[in-house]
């Protein structure tokens, strides 16, 4: 670090001089690189010099050292200030401490007084511009990762989960086109899918990368499109301010990306809507026209008002019902998602097509809750079983075929959620055992640790053990402390920061609540005697 650059205001030649000469400055880190005999002096040198401190004196002709250290710190915030003041000026300097000035030196002014002063200034110093120099890393850091942002900001408005209050805020903050801000809106998402079974994930994030960059060169002279992706890594196109059609374009679009790539591509097609903050309904829109690709086959547009919305009496989803089984699918809660399936079921169908549409809004939440649970895909894609599902020609052999599979769906993401709760109350056990002696071992740093939310793992310790994280965490310190106790000579003070409680007051207090008994007393009846042989104790 360069040497730091010291400025002394003082009417008095002799006190100026006396600082100058009282300490060897150049060896400790600072340099003085001026003086001026009074605050108006002392400003117009101010812009040229850049001191990082400045000595002041508080009685000067003309500007009193008060007021001119506040507008030294209006002009330059960061410059450190140190008063030098009598006995009778110290509680008026005091009291101006608000401005935000750094030290005060009482005269007279003594070398080892000074030299603390400075040392202590000096190491704030050097903190502030390591903070600073890191708030730029990550000003720079963030600059570089701006299109990975942008690109989650869409996935996330897409979803829905921007606050509309907020969301023109951030069109302009990720520079996201003019003409995208206002006017109607629509969505179409593009799905690709390998037609070959053998083709790896590489391959597949290959291909779309080629069909979404296609895709960007066959709209590249339409400033009114934006080309994006979704969280699910599908491309995305937003229309907007646009009286075009989308359906012919994306029906052109998919021409071209076939013929280009060898590959299956479905393109849904949500409705147009009237502003904004409607992109996240026309998104949702086209993803629910996209499920409906099993009934109009390979490379085709699908569009929304064609599958669901201009069914009239006909069947429709019920998305809170879907969302509620799905729920309890992935909850692994059998006979509630029973429950569900029979209320989705409770309407009257005309024919068996509106049977398979309902059965496919089941079946693919119950795909979609067993894949995002992670359970394997024997269990997951039975094809005897989706088959006699798909092709069940009555409601009562479709309900007898899809009630099994969301039972065993239920049941397998259950045990597998058991399984991994036990498993992961284990991790944290063992965790806990080996980092006792930390004294910053929470339930916040351990639940980041293992990648859950705190509620999570205190609701999972609560069940497997019976006991709060906090209780468990301290019974398991008194535990080893009664232990120590027992088999070493470590005093109570020593034996808290092994356990991870320092604070020796606190220790003791915990201790004997836990053990009812003070740390001597413990030590006095479980300690043994010279000679004796030690017996392990439960706290």
């Amino acid at each position: 670090m360069e040497k730091l650059k010291i400025l002394i205001v003082d009417d008095e030649y002799l006190i100026r001089n006396l600082i100058r000469m009282c300490l060897d400055w150049e060896k400790h880190g600072f340099t003085i690189i001026g003086e001026a005999s009074s605050a108006l002096e002392a400003l117009d040198l101010l812009e040229e010099l850049e001191p990082d401190i400045i000595f002041t004196d508080i009685s000067m002709p003309h500007m009193d050292g008060i007021t001119f250290s506040s507008k030294v710190l209006n002009l330059y915030p960061y410059t450190k200030i140190v008063i030098i003041t009598g006995y009778d000026e110290f509680d008026y300097a005091q009291r101006s401490i608000k401005l935000g000035i750094s030290d005060f030196i009482l005269k007279p002014i003594r070398a080892a007084e000074l030299l603390d002063v400075m040392n202590k200034l000096k190491h704030q110093i050097e903190e502030e511009r390591a903070r600073d120099e890191q708030l730029e890393a990550l000003r720079k850091e963030l600059e570089r990762n701006l299109p990975v942002l942008r690109e989650k900001f869409v996935a996330s408005w897409l979803e829905g989960n921007i606050a509309k209050d907020e969301l023109r805020d951030k069109c302009r903050y990720y520079n996201m086109p003019s003409v995208i801000r206002e006017g109607n809106v629509q969505a179409a998402v593009i799905e690709v899918a390998l037609s070959a079974k053998d083709k790896t994930e590489e391959q597949l994030l290959l291909k779309e990368m080629q069909c979404k960059n296609r895709t960007e060169a066959f709209f590249e002279h339409d400033e009114r499109i934006m080309v994006v992706s979704d969280a699910k890594n599908r491309i995305v196109i937003l229309a907007m301010n646009r009286a075009e059609n989308l359906v012919n374009d994306c029906e052109r679009l998919i021409t071209v990306l076939t013929k280009a790539f060898d590959c299956e591509v479905n393109i849904g097609v949500g409705r147009l809507h009237e502003s904004l903050e409607d992109v996240p309904e026309s998104y949702w829109e086209a993803c629910r026209a996209l499920r409906y690709k099993v009934f109009t086959g390979k490379n085709q547009v699908i569009y929304y008002d064609d599958v669901v919305a201009s069914r009239g009496q006909q069947y429709r989803s019920n998305p809170d019902l879907l969302q509620q089984l799905h729920f309890y699918i992935s909850a692994g809660a059998a006979d509630q998602a029973m429950k569900i399936l029979h209320q989705i079921f409770d309407i009257s169908f005309s024919d068996a097509s509106q049977i398979r549409l309902a059965i496919m809004d089941v079946v693919t939440h119950c795909i979609h809750a067993a894949i995002e649970q992670q359970i394997d895909g024997e269990h997951v894609f039975k094809k005897d079983t989706l088959t006699a599902i798909l092709s069940a020609d009555d409601l009562p052999e479709a309900m007898r075929q899809i009630e099994g599979y969301v039972r065993h769906l239920a049941e397998q993401i259950d045990a597998k959620s058991r399984g991994d709760k036990q498993d992961l109350v284990s991790q944290v056990k063992a965790y806990i055992e080996d980092n006792l002696g930390d004294p910053d071992l929470k339930l916040q740093s351990v639940a980041e640790l293992f990648y859950v939310s705190p509620g999570h793992l205190s609701r999972l310790m609560k069940q497997e053990t019976g006991q709060s994280f906090v209780t468990y965490l301290t019974n398991q310190r008194m535990k080893k402390a009664a232990a120590l106790l027992r088999e070493t000579d470590l005093r109570g003070y020593q034996i808290g920061e092994q356990v991870g409680v320092p604070d020796p007051h606190y220790f003791s207090h915990v201790f004997k609540k836990n053990t009812g008994m003070s740390i001597s007393e413990y030590r006095e009846r479980f300690a043994p005697k010279k000679g004796d042989q030690v017996e392990e104790q439960d706290v």
